[in-house]
């Protein structure tokens, strides 16, 4: 009698080990498939830029940075930034967008450097990310 109960008792522990094994893989893949939708669907939310910006001597202004992608499935491609020159008041005086070619993996950096002629007034640049692509 102890054997056939400690036979059931197993029995019953290894179908709850194993029905569980199936489930959670399940809901990962579920879990998953919605975070990669809502990464490609929302670049934006997901990149970040640090930049600065100095003149050359070529009358030129370079502004230098880092984009940081935060998603951790979607890489992004085709990154388009404008750049902002204001005058001394803050106020706008031009926009210009350039678009990044490389590819910015998930979790990772990519470092820039765009060179554009200087606006006359211009005392302060600010750059944004408009706009991305996610890569296949």
């Amino acid at each position: 009698m102890k054997r056939i109960t400690t036979l059931l008792f197993a029995a019953v522990i290894f179908a709850a080990c194993h029905s569980g094994e199936q489930q959670p893989s399940a809901k990962y893949e579920e879990k998953k498939a919605t975070l990669e939708d809502m990464e490609r669907e929302s670049p934006l939310k997901f990149l970040r830029v640090n930049a600065s910006h100095h003149g050359n001597l070529l009358n030129q202004t370079v502004v230098e940075g880092e984009i940081s992608n935060k998603a951790t499935l979607v890489a992004y491609k085709n990154i388009q930034v404008q750049v902002s020159f204001l005058d001394k008041d803050n106020a706008l005086i031009e926009k210009q967008k350039e678009t990044l070619d490389d590819v910015v993996k998930p979790g990772s950096s990519m470092d820039f450097k765009i060179k554009t002629t200087h606006v006359k007034g211009a005392s302060s640049v600010t750059i944004d990310i408009i706009a991305a692509m996610a890569d296949k």
